[in-house]
């Protein structure tokens, strides 16, 4: 086992165990959390001001609604991470000053895309066809309706939170006691939660697999190797550029 001391941690960010914990639960367990409360809020609210059980259906299952609940979700959670970490503004923006980080990001971005690129290549040559899972599906007929809005919610806001929980707070965490342990963790994890058991597709949620894998292994490694700016970087504009796809697809 490979021990890893705070004092030998550089380019990661270097948090006490306990905050590692907490961004790591309040990222995880939290937002589901913040979810239920305001899903609660939001349905109350609506049937209070809908004229029909018609109409309260209508909006409950509308994009509106799921933009309400998704992005006060992840603005909640990033009000309390900067309520968390507003002690640790110094050390969680010392990589940002390093040009290398931004092209290390980049050359990641690129890394991914030509990742799905070859992917969707050789499915197509064996005659699989994959698409959007349920994650994806959801997020894109939000983007539809919601076009600039998503490009900050979820490509934006979202990725930053979830690299502070899954890398500052689970990868660094865990880092501790082995660096290959904390980087299949990770990537477990990261690829889990974008991934549907309740899919009526399973098969398609299982194809789609690699590309939340690959991407996270993508993401741990520009964290480990370059710090957060690089990992936060990358995350960011491999989201901006799906949303942008997208948004293209509805200008077209």
């Amino acid at each position: 086992m490979q021990n890893i001391k705070e004092t030998n941690i550089t380019n990661i960010t270097n948090l006490r165990p306990r905050k590692q914990v907490l961004l790591f639960v309040i990222g995880l367990v939290g937002l589901v959390l913040i979810e239920i409360v305001l899903q609660l809020l939001i349905s109350s609210i609506a049937k209070i001001a809908s004229p029909s059980d018609y109409a309260y259906e209508t909006f409950s299952n509308s994009p509106m609604s799921a933009m309400l609940l998704n992005g006060l979700s992840y603005l909640s959670l990033a009000i309390i991470f900067i309520i968390l970490l507003k002690d640790d503004t110094s050390e969680l923006f010392k990589s940002f000053k390093n040009w290398k980080c931004y092209v290390a990001a980049g050359i990641g971005f690129a890394a991914i895309i030509s990742f799905n690129v070859i992917y969707n290549l050789i499915l197509n040559a064996a005659n699989v066809l994959v698409e959007d899972n349920a994650n994806e599906s959801a997020l894109n007929s939000i983007v539809t309706s919601f076009p600039m809005l998503s490009l900050l919610i979820f490509g934006i806001v979202g990725p930053i939170c979830e690299e502070l929980t899954y890398r500052v707070g689970l990868y660094s965490l865990v880092r501790r006691v082995n660096t290959i342990f904390a980087f299949i963790v990770t990537m477990i994890v990261f690829t889990l939660i974008h991934f549907d058991f309740t899919s009526a597709t399973m098969t398609n949620e299982l194809l789609n697999i690699p590309f939340y894998a690959f991407a996270a292994f993508v993401f741990t490694f520009l964290y480990e190797k370059f710090g957060l700016a690089a990992s936060i970087s990358a995350h960011v504009t491999n989201n901006l550029f799906s949303i942008g796809a997208t948004i293209l697809t509805i200008i077209k």
